[in-house]
């Protein structure tokens, strides 16, 4: 029996017997750890004394009061003294307006209102106001006299002027052409300005839906501009309501062109890939002027690209505006 003990005691080596010795040491620490925890996690007592407690009162009062200060700064209250008065809210200025109990930016929004062309035509119309509450609206609502006389001056101005308008737009387009379209179908008295139209514009005039006004958009956005009325005509949506020159002229009065503002075509510095994407060229025709240019230095005038046979006469005159010939500008 001792030979055995002895045995299984030379069966540990060094090492194990260092392992065995710290696991022994770790428990006996951890058996004081945990004797001598208990007292370590009783709360302190502190003793505050009366004058700390006065000392914290009289240091949070200051920062109040410097809080308060700071907000009355930025935001100051209005002391202005209400006094109530009949009042037209289209003509009233800004004193009048503060001293009837309206807050400065309600005001502000007011002029501005105004000052757009807006008008109130009767007293419900205040109710708009941002910020008009019910009770502000009744105290109000006995002192508002507004002018039905002047509002029905000015609807009637705003309605001559647009008339006017109209008809000046149409004299013109008239007075330059050389026969007079016989009748005009539309929805409105509209002359629209082609260059900038959008398609709520477009839809204003009749025959014109919302599929037609974004084809018209589309193509504008192609061709990099409109250089004519006329090419509205080469939108196949449109087609059919320019089938008998009596339609087209009576869709094509209602578009003008204040001005030519188009996207030009850099011929001497624009790629093949570029150039074919605009509707006037193919491929083939885009790369003819790119191989024209490589054999040419630069090209400055019109006339050195109409000798390329993959143009007719025809082609050339409605790409014209569209073509750019400055020089390439050269890299630094």
């Amino acid at each position: 029996m001792t030979r055995r003990k002895h045995t299984i005691l030379f069966l540990l080596t060094r090492e194990q017997w260092l392992g065995v010795l710290l696991l022994f040491v770790l428990a006996v620490g951890t058996l004081g750890l945990l004797h001598y925890l208990p007292a370590a996690n009783e709360a302190p007592t502190y003793v505050v004394h009366d004058s700390t407690w006065t000392e914290f009162a009289d240091y949070q009062a200051q920062q109040d009061s410097i809080r308060k200060a700071t907000w009355r700064k930025k935001y100051p209250r209005d002391t202005v003294a209400i006094h109530m008065q009949v009042f037209d809210p289209n003509t009233a200025d800004s004193s009048i307006l503060v001293h009837l109990g309206l807050k400065k930016w309600q005001v502000s929004n007011m002029l501005k209102y105004r000052t757009k062309g807006g008008r109130y035509r009767r007293a419900e119309d205040l109710k708009r106001l941002y910020g008009m509450t019910d009770s502000m609206y009744l105290a109000l609502l006995p002192y508002v006299a507004i002018d039905t006389t002047a509002i029905d001056q000015w609807r009637d101005s705003i309605r001559q002027q647009r008339k006017d308008s109209i008809a000046a737009l149409r004299d013109s387009i008239y007075a330059s052409s050389d026969s007079t379209p016989h009748y005009v179908s539309q929805k409105r008295d509209t002359i629209l300005n082609l260059r900038t139209a959008d398609t709520t514009e477009l839809k204003m005039i009749r025959g014109i839906g919302s599929y037609r006004a974004k084809q018209i958009v589309r193509y504008r956005e192609q061709l990099g501009g409109f250089a004519s009325v006329e090419q509205l005509r080469e939108i196949k949506a449109l087609q059919p309501l320019l089938a008998d020159s009596l339609s087209a002229d009576s869709l094509l009065a209602h578009f003008v062109l204040d001005s030519v503002i188009v996207a030009p075509l850099r011929v001497n510095s624009m790629r093949t890939e570029q150039l074919q994407k605009h509707p006037y060229l193919s491929f083939e025709q885009a790369k003819a002027i790119y191989e024209l240019r490589r054999r040419k230095i630069h090209l400055d005038h019109i006339d050195q690209l109409q000798h390329l046979d993959c143009f007719t006469h025809e082609e050339w005159q409605r790409l014209a505006p569209y073509l750019n010939f400055e020089q390439r500008e050269k890299r630094k």
